[in-house]
């Protein structure tokens, strides 16, 4: 988030992204399809739009051409995710990749992929965001966020400014580290 009047202590999601979107690329993936949240918020209160950028900004760093076709609004949810998958696979071509916008979307995806017989990574390889705790259970290769080391950080810039009386301090801005955490449902194109 960028420009709130408060504290903010997160990811860069935009580097979530391209993080993602690289390791996708570095498999030999070249057809890469995203599936996407859909934010009607605020500019400085989204992340979804960051993560599309960062894929988005990845594949010209190549020199390849976003498929408007291969971005799907999914929503940052389970069936959002099994809804987008659905209609990627009835209705557009597969790509050999799928980025999710975040771990839930994914899941969502692996779901409707297991009820029309198909899988990760035999059919296609997929990477969500964020290292949900069922991430590592269903072999989901993500980028993993510090959620509880976010926590604590802005607990204490919390206890900090309560403790710091006088003029209020401008605003702060902190980005965690993010980390690939490559898993089964990713390999290397062939």
């Amino acid at each position: 988030m960028q420009g709130v009047p408060w504290d903010n202590v997160g990811i860069n999601d935009a580097g979530a992204a391209r993080a993602a979107t690289e390791h996708l690329l570095g498999l030999g993936h070249w057809d890469l399809a995203m599936l996407a949240d859909t934010e009607t918020g605020e500019p400085t209160l989204v992340t979804a739009t960051e993560r599309l950028r960062g894929f988005e900004e990845t594949l010209a760093a190549h020199d390849l051409t976003v498929d408007p076709d291969l971005v799907l609004r999914a929503g940052s949810s389970i069936e959002g995710g099994r809804r987008a998958m659905i209609e990627l696979l009835d209705n557009r071509r597969m790509p050999s990749a799928i980025l999710a916008g975040c771990d839930e979307t994914a899941f969502g995806a692996l779901m409707a992929m297991r009820d029309l017989g198909l899988s990760a990574p035999k059919n296609v390889s997929i990477i969500g965001i964020d290292d949900h705790q069922m991430s590592c259970f269903l072999g989901l290769s993500t980028i993993s966020q510090p959620v509880a080391d976010q926590g604590a950080f802005a607990a204490n810039l919390l206890i900090d400014r309560l403790h710091r009386p006088g003029p209020p301090h401008p605003p702060s801005r902190h980005e965690l580290e993010t980390k690939l955490i490559e898993r089964k449902s990713t390999r290397r194109r062939r």
